[in-house]
């Protein structure tokens, strides 16, 4: 029996410094509280997804390292199937440096590792996962290519496809025109259409330039301002929490596995939404990308009390 999402991505070791400011060129600083914790968008997908209450599984590489079994138990040990999950010899596996300023914004460098081996023709072997999935999770920390390859086959099944268009970049028309809901932040979005987007308004218009090339459903996310969902029969904006943010790192993650695990149970868009920014307001309160992630009856609690 399959899982109800299948999470096409990377997995990647981060390794967290706290900083009181990024250095400048050629600039030495001192970090400290120092940290390493299992990440990588396709893995924090997951991850959350799997917390949150939704069957999962996972497809993607890292190498025949320590850092490859410990991001392959850290998944299991929650549920999520890793058998499509393979450690590649002689390769690194993915790793990301993060450094994290008082205000909780970080900045992140991705060494790829073993992320950037997984072919088009390896994600053909899973299309009998994917055929039977409920959801397809994407992001673009594999070869855009085998991204390509796996929303195809979803397409071809009739599975919606989710995509985290991060980080961000260009991506081509045929791509766009299979995705049912996309979840972009300011930069990505902007990337994407051209648009500068920085409240409602702006968010509306960068969303029907995606909705123009195909694309369902848009969460137009504004960080703390909450987000902005575009349908083709209805705009909804849900107002961002008041929280106090210690790292953001994942914030995005969190929110793009609250919205699959929403969708597979039956929630509606906006509930999604509601339900994903909830996810994505208490995982900036604490350090650490799957480290952070809530479970279910947290977030429900969370949800009652007062924005």
């Amino acid at each position: 029996m399959g899982s109800d999402i299948v999470v096409v991505g990377s997995l990647n070791m981060d390794m967290t410094v706290k900083v009181a400011r990024r250095p400048n060129r050629g600039e030495t600083v001192f970090g400290n509280n120092f940290f390493m914790s299992p990440g990588g968008k396709g893995a924090n997908q997951a991850y959350a997804a799997r917390r949150l209450g939704a069957s999962v599984s996972m497809i993607g590489r890292v190498g025949a390292d320590v850092f490859g079994e410990q991001l392959r138990s850290n998944l299991q040990r929650i549920g999520v199937d890793m058998s499509s999950v393979e450690a590649l010899p002689g390769q690194s596996s993915g790793i990301a440096l993060i450094s994290v300023d008082p205000e909780g914004d970080n900045s992140i460098i991705v060494a790829l590792g073993a992320n950037e081996s997984i072919t088009t023709a390896d994600v053909r072997r899973y299309e009998a996962l994917i055929r039977q999935a409920k959801l397809l999770m994407v992001q673009l920390e594999i070869p855009l290519e085998s991204v390509m390859e796996a929303v195809e086959i979803a397409h071809l099944h009739k599975v919606p496809v989710l995509l985290d268009p991060a980080p961000a970049r260009p991506l081509p028309d045929e791509l766009l025109k299979m995705v049912d809901y996309i979840v972009p932040n300011e930069s990505e979005i902007a990337e994407l259409t051209g648009i500068k987007v920085f409240d409602e308004p702006s968010a509306i218009r960068a969303a029907a330039v995606l909705m123009g090339k195909g694309v369902k459903n848009v969460f137009s996310k504004l960080g703390g301002k909450g987000v902005v969902v575009v349908k083709p029969d209805q705009t909804f904006h849900v107002e961002g929490y008041s929280v106090e943010a210690v790292d953001t790192t994942a914030a995005g993650d969190s929110f793009a596995g609250a919205v699959g695990a929403a969708l597979v149970a039956g929630k509606d868009v906006i509930e999604a939404a509601r339900f994903a920014n909830a996810v994505g307001a208490i995982a900036v309160t604490r350090a650490g990308a799957q480290a952070s992630m809530p479970e279910l009856a947290e977030v429900e609690s969370f949800m009652k009390q007062p924005k």
